[in-house]
């Protein structure tokens, strides 16, 4: 190999792990539980339900939740990565 294409693939290597390394600093601002979900406009206000292995927030009566449930605030839910379930907070996500 000749001094010019090491010299570019070093530069390559070292243009990717920074997008890289920039792009994961960026999604740790605030990750979401699952890579589908859409965040929220805006928290919910009051209490919402939520599953340890559940990516959702959800309304206490929702018939979509699965598993135990516990109620946290919707600010914290939101906060904690969760996404509205398109079901039964489908207002939360349209405001």
């Amino acid at each position: 190999m000749t001094k010019n294409t090491l010299l570019l693939s070093a530069i390559t290597i070292v243009a990717l792990t920074l997008g890289w390394a920039t792009a994961t600093a960026v999604g740790q601002s605030h990750p979401l539980r699952s890579r589908h979900g859409e965040g929220a406009t805006s928290p919910p206000t009051g209490m919402v339900a939520v599953t340890p292995e559940g990516k959702l927030y959800h309304r206490p009566d929702c018939g979509y939740i699965h598993g135990p449930v516990h109620m946290e605030p919707g600010a914290q839910a939101v906060a904690d990565g969760y996404a509205p379930c398109t079901r039964c907070m489908k207002e939360t996500r349209d405001r």
